[in-house]
C-alpha cells in the first residue's frame, strides 16, 4: 500500500437513505411539472369553454334575427297571397270584359263584310268585263282597292 491512498470505512445505511431521500425530492420535483402541466391543461379548457359560451351567444343572437326576418317574410308573403287573391277575380272580370269586346267587334265586322259584300255585288253588273283572253286566266277582277 501507497501512503497516498486513504481507506475509510463508512455505514452503508446513512447512504441508503441518502439515496432514497434524492429519489423522493426527484419524485416530488416531478409532481410538481405534472402540477404545471395540470393547470395548463385547466386553462386550455377554460378557454375552450369561453369559446363555447361565446359561440352559443352569438348563435342564440343569430337565431334570434332570424326568426325575426323569418316573421316579416311570413308577413309579407301573406299580403302578397292576399293581394293576388283580390287581383283573381278582377282578372277574371277583366278576361269576361275583353271577350265580350271581342264577341262585339266580331260582330261588327261580320255587318260590316256583309254590307261590303252587298255594295260589291251591286256594282258588279255595272262594270265593264274585259274581253276573254287566249292566255292563262287571270286573278278575278272586283273593285279598286279590294285586292
Amino acid at each position: 500500500m501507497t501512503d497516498e491512498e486513504e481507506y475509510e470505512i463508512v455505514p452503508l445505511s446513512p447512504v441508503r437513505r441518502l439515496e432514497k431521500r434524492m429519489e423522493r425530492v426527484e419524485k416530488v420535483g416531478t409532481n410538481q411539472e405534472m402540477i404545471k402541466e395540470l393547470m395548463d391543461i385547466i386553462r386550455i379548457n377554460q378557454q375552450v369553454v369561453d369559446d363555447i359560451v361565446r359561440i352559443n351567444s352569438e348563435l342564440i343572437t343569430r337565431v334570434g334575427e332570424l326568426s325575426g326576418s323569418v316573421k316579416d317574410l311570413s308577413t309579407k308573403l301573406n299580403d302578397f297571397m292576399e293581394r293576388i287573391e283580390v287581383a283573381e277575380p278582377e282578372e277574371v272580370e277583366r278576361e269576361s270584359k275583353v271577350k265580350e269586346m271581342e264577341e262585339k267587334f266580331d260582330s261588327r265586322l261580320a255587318k260590316l263584310e256583309k254590307r261590303l259584300n252587298a255594295l260589291i255585288l251591286a256594282t258588279a253588273p255595272r262594270m265593264r268585263r274585259p274581253a276573254p283572253s287566249l292566255g292563262p286566266p287571270g286573278p278575278p277582277m272586283g273593285p279598286p282597292g279590294m285586292m
